[in-house]
């Protein structure tokens, strides 16, 4: 992203005329640009408000004193999102010409130095991530194993890269090896991704959504490929490209033991669900936890009631919810009647997409 991209061109008739574009500043404050890196946004501000801002009485730039202020908004969401911290010392234009008249225009109030520790920030983040990693300052992923239909294997392959690799049952599940920032994952990015798996590059579009939507269905029960078939459909009609990916079978956590072996070792215990349901990347960082909960997350075999499985559940439900996750859990009454189930679950998604 360039500085550029920020303006737009209006076509009056008889001539155009340049300006901020006011849409596109409030999506990137809020984080719903799909596409745009924070990362990118960031630095293209940056540009905007040292052109713009004030160097001298005689400097009156292209935006007036409250687009100014609407850019810095912006560029302050960004950075909350990127984890850093840094409170710029004026809110517009005027504001920054009192800032420099209260320092007398010393070096202190130049661009480049007020901006020095925003660029440091922003370098450190980049070399971090440009190895991968698991995970940033506000929550970036990388390595997501999802559409698992067995419970892999897997080994370190570079610790400090943050690199692993599926030395078993890799055919019975998905990773996703690019890194995933704060605006999301989209069925448009995961496409990409899919596209270039085996066998798959040169499959017209159409076929690749097919492939890409009977591989995520079958690892999938009846009740989770409703949700899965309706969601495609939802995404279809608002977009499918930008649209947030429902990624399903997504591993959480990861032991390298089974349950058992985990239950008869006394100095382990069993880390909690490991696999949840559906997983959602959102714009602004948001994550949603999706699970669809069967007799099993209450009661016994035997159908007896489960008070201790049920305190597990919603322990484990805190604990992520700690961790930034938000969950919303489905009962397995509410998909006894398809119909019914199918209205509900746009509604749902419907109103989750527009938060």
């Amino acid at each position: 992203m360039r500085q550029d991209d920020l303006f737009e061109t209006v076509d009056h008739g008889q001539y155009k005329s340049t300006s901020l574009n006011h849409q596109l500043i409030g999506r990137i404050r809020r984080g719903v640009t799909g596409s745009i890196r924070d990362e990118d946004a960031a630095y293209a501000l940056i540009y905007l408000l040292v052109d713009d801002l004030p160097m001298d009485p005689n400097h009156e730039g292209m935006l007036d004193n409250a687009e100014t202020g609407e850019a810095i908004r912006c560029f302050k969401a960004v950075l909350w999102r990127l984890g850093i911290e840094f409170e710029l010392p004026f809110h517009d234009k005027w504001g920054y010409s009192a800032f420099r008249a209260d320092n007398n225009n010393g070096l202190n109030t130049s661009l480049t130095t007020v901006f020095a520790p925003i660029r440091e920030a922003l370098e450190r983040r980049e070399r971090m991530h440009s190895g991968g990693g698991l995970r940033g300052p506000r929550g970036d992923l990388r390595n997501l194993i999802f559409a698992a239909k067995q419970k892999p294997e897997i080994v370190w392959r570079d610790v400090a890269a943050g690199t692993i690799e599926i030395t078993k049952n890799k055919q019975h599940c998905l990773l996703y090896d690019r890194p995933v920032d704060a605006s999301g994952l989209t069925w448009g990015q995961l496409t990409d991704w899919w596209r270039l798996q085996d066998g798959n590059y040169a499959l017209p579009g159409e076929s690749l959504h097919g492939a890409l939507r009977n591989r995520l269905a079958g690892s999938l029960n009846e009740p989770e490929q409703l949700m899965l078939d309706t969601y495609w459909q939802l995404s279809i009609s608002r977009g499918f490209t930008d649209t947030p990916a429902l990624l399903p079978q997504v591993y959480l956590h990861y032991d390298p033991l089974t349950h058992n072996q985990r239950v008869i070792r006394a100095e382990g215990q069993v880390l909690a669900r490991q696999r949840m349901d559906f997983l959602l990347l959102a714009p602004g960082g948001r994550r949603y936890v999706l699970e669809l909960d069967g007799k099993h997350h209450y009661s016994r075999e035997n159908g007896q009631a489960a008070p201790e499985l049920y305190a597990e559940m919603v322990r484990e439900d805190r604990r992520i919810r700690l961790q930034g996750y938000e969950v919303y859990r489905f009962g397995g009454a509410e998909f006894t009647n398809k119909q019914e189930v199918k209205a509900m679950l746009r509604e749902f998604f419907a109103d989750l997409l527009d938060i």
